[in-house]
């Protein structure tokens, strides 16, 4: 089989039609998590876990050791399910070529699947991630589950509230993203809370509101608005509630630095003709469309020189935040003053 998608995996899992060896990797944790969980439970018969199932942690066992479990004959006709969590293939040529010796006869009663979830799989970059991707495409199934895009994550905040009973609009899920984040496993939690509260009825932007708990990105792109408006007050409120929730410095700059980039990049981007739509794809915004939109809104009236001197100030403030001192909550006050003085520069 050739490398497949999330609906030809769903359908794989579905009808039972199992590839005999899986490469699940890509952006996406709670998807990949997802469908290692469901091929487990499809293949395992809880019953005989102990003797069916085994997990390796990739970093502490050989590819040999891992490839004789797989010759191992299931207990009661079942299937010896092989599960191995962020292999370093990329590190050993040797191991790359005792998986392809083995995946040419491969037994009917082993499933073997390759998950990486901490480790990076970088099939543009990495000649020999390139190679595994093959290999497993070629052998079996190579999935790659990356972020959804914000459209994709909207249906699913419908389709999810509608399952628990209770309903939300298609405009107020991507409103919900842009509170919480991306992350499919929060945006669950989130939606669980929301369709608690209101029962059968419909989540408003109220709900949401006094509901969600905001992501360090969307608290500090609140701070922001209010550096880009001039209201210091309302700006050094949010900064001093950050500070007292503890949220790392270091932090809460990059994710400064990353609202005033994106400013920037729809500046430019519009300055060469280009649309939202082209910007988002090639920075991949994959997931977080609202950053783009976000940038287009607070961007009018602020001039590219503006969004210049800012990104420098940001930068020094990075530089003197890693090589000096110098209190880094100091640093950060000092840096909204700048960027207040900045705005109409």
């Amino acid at each position: 089989m050739p490398k497949i998608v999330e609906t030809e995996l769903k359908e794989q899992i579905k009808t039972e039609n199992f590839s005999r060896v899986y490469l699940i990797y890509g952006e996406e944790s709670y998807l990949k998590e997802h469908y290692v969980g469901r091929l487990k439970d499809k293949l395992v018969d809880d019953a005989f876990g102990d003797f069916n199932f085994h997990q390796y942690d990739g970093k502490n066992t050989a590819v040999n050791d891992i490839l004789q479990d797989a010759d191992m004959i299931p207990m009661m006709g079942g299937c010896t399910f092989i599960l191995v969590h962020d292999y370093p293939l990329d590190k050993s040529q040797k191991d790359i070529d005792a998986l392809k010796e083995y995946f040419a006869d491969v037994p009917d009663t082993s499933v073997i699947v390759f998950w990486y979830d901490s480790l990076e799989v970088d099939t543009k970059k990495s000649g020999k991630w390139k190679t595994v991707e093959n290999l497993f495409a070629k052998a079996g199934s190579a999935v790659r589950l990356d972020k959804r895009t914000e459209g994709e994550l909207a249906r699913l905040i419908v389709a999810s509230a509608k399952k628990r009973g209770c309903t939300i609009s298609t405009d107020l899920a991507r409103y919900m993203i842009s509170i919480v984040g991306s992350d499919i496993q929060t945006i669950f939690s989130e939606l669980e809370k929301m369709c608690a509260f209101v029962g059968e009825g419909e989540i408003s932007k109220k709900v949401i509101d006094d509901l969600a708990v905001k992501s360090l990105q969307a608290r500090v792109y609140d701070l922001s608005k209010h550096i880009l408006k001039g209201d210091s007050d309302s700006a050094y409120k949010v900064l001093s509630t950050l500070f007292a929730q503890k949220e790392e410095p270091i932090a809460i700059l990059s994710v400064i630095s990353s609202c005033y980039v994106d400013m920037y990049r729809v500046k430019c981007a519009k300055a060469a003709g280009a649309n939202e739509s082209e910007l988002a794809q090639y920075f991949s915004y994959k997931g977080r469309e609202f950053l783009i939109r976000n940038a287009a809104r607070d961007c009018r009236t602020v001039s590219v020189n503006s969004l210049r001197n800012a990104l420098d100030a940001l930068a020094d403030t990075d530089e003197k935040m890693k090589s000096t001192p110098i209190d880094k909550n100091i640093l950060l006050e000092e840096t909204v003053a700048k960027l207040l003085m900045l705005r109409n520069a």
